[in-house]
């Protein structure tokens, strides 16, 4: 395997705010209240953007890598010394899945969370990442099949969960029976972060090299909505299916463009 892929799979730790590039949020709730939390990401750009910067030493007889790789937590969270008993019960069932297509310059991840109950989605939803970072799954991803050297790979900054997310503080998302919510609750954070926070700067010079960042956030509920707020909204023909839209600008403009709430 190239450095070139093992480097975006830690990138792919610190560069999280909404998240890296584009990003899509999916939550399917269930009628007896489970459901799957799914998070998307396209950074089909960074690639490309890798590929562009390495040009000078890019090697023409090296075959384009193509790898499809999932890492599926409960072989892990099974024999796991550093999750608590309830982190091994909320992610046993999930699964990181990359999918890498040199040639056509495209990079997906999916990460997948199966949830027993909608009340356990905020822990989960807020947690995910340290327990990413606790079972070791970027190295797993880095070193699956990875003959090149680790001297170009970034080191795993995802032990500091203000660089994973700088802005989490500033929200709170609320999951129950019926409704979900994602609120700003301290937009004053939430700009101290914007001028201060290197993560943050480093994602909106990104944008300038890359074009801005998209997020979706995709809501399928077990029956009708009944009511919705948020930002670019789209509500399905069946109206079960509600989605938000917006920008990393935006949302660096204008915070309450992250902000949604659905009843249903």
């Amino acid at each position: 395997m190239t450095n070139k892929i093992p480097a975006i799979a830690s990138l792919l730790f610190v560069l999280f705010f909404s998240s890296c590039l584009d990003t899509e949020e999916k939550i399917v709730i269930n009628k007896n209240n489970s459901g799957v939390y799914t998070v998307t990401l396209d950074m089909s750009k960074m690639l490309a953007l890798m590929d562009q910067i390495g040009q000078e030493n890019k090697d023409e007889t090296k075959i384009p890598e193509k790898k499809d790789s999932t890492v599926y937590f409960k072989s892990f969270t099974d024999t796991s010394t550093t999750l608590t008993a309830k982190e091994k019960e909320l992610f046993k069932e999930g699964s990181l899945r990359m999918q890498v297509d040199e040639a056509a310059k495209e990079l997906i991840v999916t990460l997948n969370f199966p949830f027993k109950h909608i009340n356990d989605l905020p822990e989960l939803k807020s947690s995910y990442l340290a327990v990413i970072d606790k079972l070791g799954v970027s190295d797993k991803l880095k070193n699956e099949g990875d003959s090149g050297s680790d001297e170009n790979i970034p080191s795993d900054l995802s032990k500091d969960k203000n660089i994973l997310n700088p802005s989490q503080e500033a929200y709170a998302f609320a999951a129950a029976a019926g409704k979900i919510s994602n609120t700003l609750i301290n937009k004053e954070l939430f700009n101290n972060k914007i001028q201060n926070d290197s993560s943050m700067q480093m994602l909106q010079q990104m944008t300038m090299m890359m074009g801005d960042m998209n997020y979706k956030t995709i809501i399928v509920a077990p029956a009708k909505i009944k009511k919705y707020k948020g930002n670019q909204t789209i509500l399905s023909d069946d109206k079960k299916t509600v989605t938000f839209l917006t920008t990393l600008s935006d949302m660096l403009n204008r915070p309450e463009a992250a902000e949604y709430s659905v009843e249903y």
